[in-house]
């Protein structure tokens, strides 16, 4: 159809779809901007949520789509669709290159500068499935394994699309590109970037987006600076036609892209780790980044612009360096982007270098070798015969041996001339030389036979390995394209059969249509015809044309009424169907009730005898409760009266504790008393014996004198009396034995008159006793002087005491 339709039409139709397809998608990602403000754990493009007035809302839209219009209108010529589908188009580009810049590149590297480590990983792991859709990366179909474009071919491009039409369509044409319904969902897909992270996140990635919409106008506002400056024809006009603008913009993001894949690399090389996804590694790229790149670069700004002597290095590593005054965005990613681009070449320079320098090694060590055999004798796996036990050398005793060979030996020392010594010292380091020599020799070369082993081993399992990766891609391929073919078939065969179907939908349509068009037709001829009769006024009878009218209705009413009855066939095949069914799903829900019955009489029979088999237990446990119950009642009245026994006795016990406390506290009262007693009257005997002490000092003393004076009257009464012994000898009333059993006291008892009888000595010897217990202390100095018959001493106190 498209073939027979004008070209201007054509081309009309080409870019009406081209304005309305990038104005669908502008649509769609102003929506989409401003549906991330609202609840992310819950979004459905078909039910969306009220707009929130957080990341713009309705408002920013409506403004959003009024520059658009004065995009439109500022065109050359705003009425040309060409240009304006060409606007529209760079301009959405702009837009997702916006967002992917800022999601991709400056919230990531915010995250992570910050810390916040969990949002950098859930943005990370994301954007590798929601970002792709939202671009135009190409993407391969599942048959385009074997088909490939030639290398350095870009596939969005018309010349490799005019070369080569089909390997481009099967590179650039999604995985399955028969498919219709290819259509992205842009909201999903920009939900899906800030999924899972918390509200201060989300105000980070909303700062972020509306920091990126600056950037973008001051890249323009450089450029109308530059132009006002003069240093540029192209940038007024570069400046007033938006399509150029979107153009630069377009080309400034997809350049900041091509600088962040190549700091990513750069980074990954210089620091040796496959991600930067720590914050130590990410400072300690910060500080190599702005050392190695971002320094010279701003540098070579300042030398061209002419302020090199002005811009300073910065001071230390975290220092943040400031771009040259006047540097614009676009020049300081450039410069940026070229250094890179040389340290990547040195470093790919360098390890070019380094793998020459391990293959020349190997070479020149190969050549080196002292054998005539090629190095694939090694594949005859010939056996190794290496010493592994190296001779000892005779050094210490060669050396020992020829030092004594000239010496000089005395009794207590050896002595060695210089010259000699020297010689077996040489002598000694030439053989230890030789032996390290000998030993590196072996082992080198059992150290070159093993690794040559080893290299052809690991070669032999490198192509083992090989043959059989290739042999999986290429199995993994044939499985994929054969899934792919039979799909298109399966798809091919369903598309047959819906079109066969069409078809004949249609024709029977068509057919359906002509007939009752002539059916009505040759309706409205006979009514005609019978009209013309009536107004010629024609004689013929209209009876048979009526009768055919009527037949024909009769016809159609027939038809009707058969088409009716088919009807009421099918509703009664219908009625019945359902019927046996509903006896089909009776019966068995019926058979199920039986079953479910005989089961519950099962359980409930089950139930009864095993309530049964309860009861008789319970019945022996509890008479066998009821005995222990009465066996433990009989305890309890054993366990009660002995309690009561020990009770009363403890009773008795106390009583008889307190009565003995009581008791003991008396007869410690007592015994106190006693003490106190005995204490005051020993105290009173200690004051009565110091007192009779005193007397019996102060007896002692008078005895003492009396003594004396007795002594004296004794003298006197043995002068005195001296002729009454003889008178008393003569007389014969004492013995001169008794005489002398008295004593120095014997002259006074002779001295007594003759006339004392009995009587007078009974009554001398009572007062003797009334004057000792008066005078208690004279027996005592009686019995001191001499002692004397207690008789003779109470007569000799009266005689002595006559006072008394």
């Amino acid at each position: 159809t498209l073939v027979s339709l004008p070209q201007a039409a054509l081309r009309a139709l080409h870019l009406s779809l081209e304005i309305v397809g990038a104005f669908h998608d502008v649509v769609s990602y102003l929506l989409a901007f401003a549906q991330l403000g609202n609840s992310p754990n819950s979004f459905c493009a078909l039910n969306p949520e009220p707009l929130t007035p957080d990341w713009g809302g309705t408002e920013r839209i409506g403004n959003e789509l009024l520059e658009i219009q004065k995009m439109i209108d500022s065109l050359q010529n705003p009425l040309d669709p060409s240009e304006v589908a060409q606007l529209l188009a760079a301009h959405r580009e702009v837009m997702f290159l916006q967002f992917d810049a800022a999601i991709r590149h400056r919230l990531r590297e915010t995250f992570l500068s910050s810390g916040n480590v969990s949002a950098y990983q859930n943005v990370t792991d994301r954007i590798s499935h929601a970002l792709p859709p939202l671009s135009n990366s190409v993407i391969q179909s599942a048959f385009s394994s074997q088909l490939r474009l030639p290398q350095f071919l870009d596939p969005q491009s018309c010349r490799t699309l005019m070369h080569f039409p089909w390997r481009t369509f099967l590179m650039d044409g999604g995985l399955f590109p028969v498919t219709i319904n290819n259509s992205i969902n842009v909201n999903y897909n920009m939900q899906l970037c800030l999924c899972n992270l918390s509200d201060a996140d989300r105000r980070v990635a909303h700062g972020e987006l509306t920091a990126m919409q600056f950037l973008m106008e001051d890249v323009l506002q450089n450029c109308y600076s530059c132009a006002n400056s003069g240093e540029s024809g192209d940038c007024p006009a570069l400046f007033l036609d938006p399509v150029l603008s979107c153009n630069l913009l377009r080309s400034f993001l997809i350049l900041w892209k091509q600088l962040e894949m190549l700091k990513a690399e750069w980074g990954r090389l210089k620091l040796r780790t496959e991600d930067i996804n720590t914050v130590p590694l990410y400072k300690e790229f910060c500080e190599q980044y702005g050392t190695d790149i971002l320094h010279p670069a701003m540098k070579a700004i300042a030398r061209q612009v002419g302020t090199e002597e002005d811009f300073g290095g910065p001071v230390t590593s975290t220092q943040r360096i400031l771009p040259p005054k006047g540097a614009s965005e676009i020049e300081m990613k450039v410069y940026q982007l070229r250094k890179l681009l040389e340290s990547l070449e040195i470093h790919m320079i360098h390890d070019v270098q380094k793998k020459i320098k391990l293959e020349m090694t190997l070479v020149t060590s190969e050549r080196a070798r002292q054998e005539s055999s090629l190095p694939t004798e090694l594949w005859k796996h010939r056996v190794m015969q290496e010493n592994f036990s190296v001779v000892r050398p005779q050094i210490v005793e060669t050396f020992v041996q020829s030092l004594m060979e000239n010496y000089q030996e005395s009794d207590t020392e050896v002595t060695f001339k210089k010259s000699h010594l020297q010689q077996c010292l040489t002598v000694l380091g030439c053989d230890i030389m030789a032996r390290e020599r000998s030993n590196f020799e072996t082992y080198s070369m059992f150290y070159e036979n093993i690794l040559q082993q080893l290299h052809h081993l690991l070669y032999q399992k490198e192509q083992v390995c090989s043959d059989r990766q290739h042999i999986a891609g290429l199995s993994h391929g044939m499985i994929m394209e054969i899934t792919a073919l039979r799909a298109q078939v399966a798809d091919l065969e369903e598309e047959n059969l819906s079109l066969k179907e069409k078809i004949r939908k249609e024709v029977r349509d068509e057919y359906e249509s002509l007939v009752g068009f002539c059916f009505e037709v040759r309706r409205e001829g006979v009514g005609n015809m019978i009209d013309l009769k009536k107004k010629f006024g024609s004689s013929e009878n209209n009876g048979d044309l009526k009768e055919y009218l009527s037949k024909e209705q009769l016809q159609l009413l027939q038809d009707e009424n058969i088409r009716l009855s088919k009807l009421v066939c099918k509703l009664k095949a219908l009625n019945h169907w359902k019927q046996t069914t509903q006896k089909a799903r009776l019966s068995a829900k019926l058979r199920d009730a039986e079953k479910e019955a005989i089961q519950n009489k099962k359980e409930c029979l089950n139930a009864k005898m095993m309530a049964e088999q309860e009861v008789t237990s319970f019945e022996g446990q509890l008479t066998s409760i009821r005995k222990a119950l009465v066996k433990s009642q009989a305890d309890n009245d054993k366990l009660k009266k002995l309690l009561h026994k020990q009770k009363q006795m403890l009773l008795e016990m106390g009583h008889q504790m307190t009565q003995e406390a009581r008791k003991r506290e008396i007869l410690s009262a007592m015994k106190a008393e006693n003490v106190e007693k005995m204490l005051e009257e020993m105290e009173e005997k200690e004051q009565r014996l110091e007192c009779l002490t005193k007397g019996a000092e102060k007896s002692s003393k008078i005895g003492q004198l009396q003594q004396k004076r007795v002594k004296k009257e004794m003298q006197e009464v043995n002068s005195k009396y001296g002729h009454q012994v003889k008178w008393g000898e003569g007389q014969g009333g004492l013995h001169w034995g008794s005489v002398s059993l008295l004593g120095p006291l014997g002259l006074e008892c002779l001295a007594l008159p003759c006339d004392i009888s009995q009587a007078g000595l009974s009554y001398l010897c009572a007062s003797a006793a009334e004057l000792i217990n008066c005078c208690p202390f004279a027996l005592s100095t009686v019995r001191a002087i001499n002692p004397l018959p207690l008789p003779l001493c109470f007569a000799y106190i009266t005689l002595v005491f006559p006072r008394f």
